[in-house]
């Protein structure tokens, strides 16, 4: 009788988020769309908007809705930790997830380089938390697979992607195979995907891909490209692991003492990079993803490392918003430089190889990276190459940076709380 509850709250949950997630995708794309809008043909407008809006979001994270900052990932994975469910309940309760779900609209609607699949997370982990309070007597245990159900529901309702949900939730949430969890994941991952599915309809996110990798030469560049991502992926992560020790000392003090300030400055350099960019960098560059992917559509040479910078500063302000969309679209900048190098490279195919390569190197998730892309663009004959191109970004990302980056910062976030618990969720997230 107790399971069969349990598996009612985990499907219920699981159905919350996908609606939620429904309702913020709309924003999303509404906030995007309203943000290009604004500033076509004005571009001296993004010198005010990204900069304005990246202090207003910081200012209302630190004293409104203290804990929402970050990608929300972190904070998911350091419940996994937490004994006490009353610690958990902090992380993961209504107001903060209320606070990512407004405060992620507003970081789009003044273009900043993120993704909604972090603040979906938690807020899938936030839903099942507070469900599970209803009827259950709570553990460890159960908070766990609350926990971890809610990461694969909001994996898949992020990315319409339930096999890359409950992938994602064991390879990098639980590091584990679990009977007991496998089940919960699988059924939270599926039950909010049978939501999307009856609401949206079969849509995968990046449209349907044609892509092939015929044998010959551009075989050859699969690995090359590979590592150059893994690289490249693994210098973001360990920025963010520990920003302090690639800025100057004055820049640190004035994100420490002054975030507002920083931040400011932060949405500056935004702007500069998205002018510079003809404005395909800012917010998750979802279009130029799948231009490239779908219709074989070059992104200029220069996307991925403006890419790179504009997504790596909006993190860096403070601002909530997730780094997976994002990182997808380097990814696809990353791939599609050989086709601008060597003549004859397919573009969508090399896109591909070039998104799990510098995502795994990102996460260090091979499977994770290797399911997600081709789950979004709905392509099994690219299994094998985007699978090499996944295991090989990982390895060389880890020449860069040695422990995984959602595990480095759950563990950061875990010891501030131990340090300072009289102010736990406003510091909760190391500041640059």
């Amino acid at each position: 009788m107790q399971v069969a509850k349990r598996n009612l709250i985990f499907v219920i949950a699981a159905i919350i988020t996908g609606l939620v997630s429904i309702a913020f995708g709309i924003g999303v794309v509404r906030a995007s769309a309203l943000f290009a809008q604004v500033i076509q043909g004005r571009d001296w407008l993004a010198f005010l908007l990204c900069p304005a809006g990246f202090a207003v979001i910081v200012f209302l994270t630190r004293n409104v809705f203290p804990g929402a900052q970050g990608s929300g990932i972190p904070q998911a994975m350091a419940g996994l930790q937490m004994q006490d469910p009353a610690d958990v309940d902090s992380v993961l309760s209504f107001r903060i997830a209320a606070g990512k779900f407004l405060l992620t609209l507003l970081g789009f609607a003044v273009g900043a380089s993120i993704g909604k699949e972090g603040p979906t997370v938690q807020i899938g982990c936030a839903a099942m938390n507070i469900c599970g309070r209803f009827g259950l007597e709570r553990s460890h245990a159960l908070q766990r697979l609350l926990i971890l159900a809610g990461g694969a529901a909001g994996i898949t309702c992020a990315f319409n992607a339930p096999i890359a949900g409950a992938v994602f939730a064991i390879e990098e949430m639980a590091r584990s195979f679990d009977d007991r969890q496998v089940r919960a994941i699988l059924l939270a991952a599926f039950a909010s995907g049978v939501t999307l599915l009856l609401v949206l309809g079969y849509q995968p996110y990046f449209g349907f891909s044609r892509a092939m990798l015929p044998f010959g030469i551009a075989w050859a560049l699969v690995p090359v490209c590979a590592v150059i991502g893994g690289l490249a992926g693994g210098l973001f992560a360990r920025i963010l692991v520990a920003p302090a020790r690639f800025m100057p000392g004055p820049i640190n003090t004035l994100a420490k003492r002054r975030p507002v300030v920083f931040a400011v400055v932060c949405g500056i350099i935004l702007a500069c990079l998205g002018v510079i960019s003809h404005g395909q960098v800012f917010d998750a560059s979802y279009g130029e993803a799948r231009a490239a992917l779908t219709r074989g559509v070059l992104p200029p040479i220069g996307f991925a490392p403006l890419k790179w910078a504009a997504t790596l500063v909006s993190y860096l302000s403070g601002i909530p918003g997730g780094i997976f969309a994002p990182s997808l679209a380097v990814g696809v900048g990353v791939g599609t430089a050989f086709a601008h190098l060597v003549p004859g490279v397919p573009v969508a195919a090399f896109a591909m190889v070039g998104m799990a390569g510098y995502f795994s190197g990102v996460v260090q998730s091979p499977l994770t990276a290797t399911a997600i892309v081709i789950e979004m663009t709905s392509n099994p004959a690219m299994t094998v190459p985007v699978g090499l191109a996944a295991v090989l970004g990982t390895m060389a990302s880890r020449l860069v940076c040695k422990q995984p980056v959602y595990h480095a910062m759950s563990h950061q976030f875990l010891r501030v709380i131990e340090r300072k618990p009289e102010d736990n969720l406003r510091t909760a997230e190391p500041a640059p």
